[in-house]
């Protein structure tokens, strides 16, 4: 892997975290942030040690959005280098969703652009009460292309229309009545309830939330429907042969916590 210079990445326990660190450009996406990004998410989708992956941003802003040196400068350029270019962010936005971890964006101050793409790839999403949101392309003659079907995936067509076509800016309650936002935080909490949720979900078999999270990519996709009853009969009928689900059944008959908690 590559030097980074657009964003640190650590690991510990079974915990990775992400932090977008251009903080002078309030975290603004350029191919060689985006590159690193995807870098890193592909090494983590072979990390088997590895449950959770944190997405937060240093400095005063989470994501300003595409770096509009980068996008004025594309006017410039061959139209296919052009969409090249945009479709490695799509190429990223895409690995994020089928991430095999559980994936959680902690997101502050401003979200525009292509910064909702990266929240609305990821599994939760934990927003300051004061974060400020905008979908704000029109308003510089192009449209949130790359992102929409990742920002759509949590929010109904109606809302896209209204937002999307004003590029008005809206705060952290409405992203969170419309479904971008999962959590809202108090100012400098957001962490600490992404924390939270890490804590909580590590009291859940690891095997049998990976499993969960790879169904409900299936039905999201529209793979698995009302007709799939064979393919999710066999689904946990192969998981009651797992040593976690004996573990786990065991342990509640005889009132104890699981293996997977005994060892934390």
């Amino acid at each position: 892997m590559r030097e980074q210079t657009n964003i640190r990445f650590t690991t510990g326990g079974n915990r990775a975290d992400i932090v977008l660190d251009r903080p002078e450009k309030h975290n603004a996406l350029n191919p060689e942030m985006i590159g690193e990004l995807d870098e890193v998410i592909s090494e983590l989708e072979h990390r088997d040690d590895i449950l959770f992956v944190v997405l937060s941003g240093s400095g005063p802003s989470f994501c300003a959005g595409a770096d509009l040196e980068w996008f004025a400068g594309s006017v410039t350029r061959e139209q296919l280098q052009i969409r090249q270019e945009y479709e490695q962010l799509a190429d990223l936005l895409r690995k994020i969703v089928y991430l095999p971890q559980v994936t959680i964006a902690v997101v502050h101050q401003n979200v525009l652009g292509g910064g909702n793409g990266l929240m609305a790839a990821c599994d939760f999403a934990v927003a300051e009460e004061a974060t400020s949101f905008a979908f704000s392309e029109v308003k510089l003659g192009i449209i949130p292309a790359t992102i929409m079907p990742f920002v759509a995936r949590r929010v109904a067509t109606g809302h896209l229309r209204k937002l999307m076509f004003s590029g008005e800016r809206f705060g952290a309650a409405e992203a969170h009545l419309i479904g971008l936002a999962d959590f809202i935080a108090g100012t400098n909490e957001s962490m600490k309830i992404a924390d939270k949720l890490v804590s909580e979900l590590r009291l859940v078999s690891p095997g049998a939330l990976k499993a969960c999270k790879r169904l409900i990519l299936k039905v999201d996709s529209g793979e698995i429907g009302l007709q799939s009853g064979a393919y999710t009969a066999s689904v946990l009928a192969e998981l009651m042969h797992t040593g976690e689900a004996g573990e786990g059944l065991q342990a509640f008959l005889e009132k104890r916590n699981p293996a997977w908690i005994q060892s934390k």
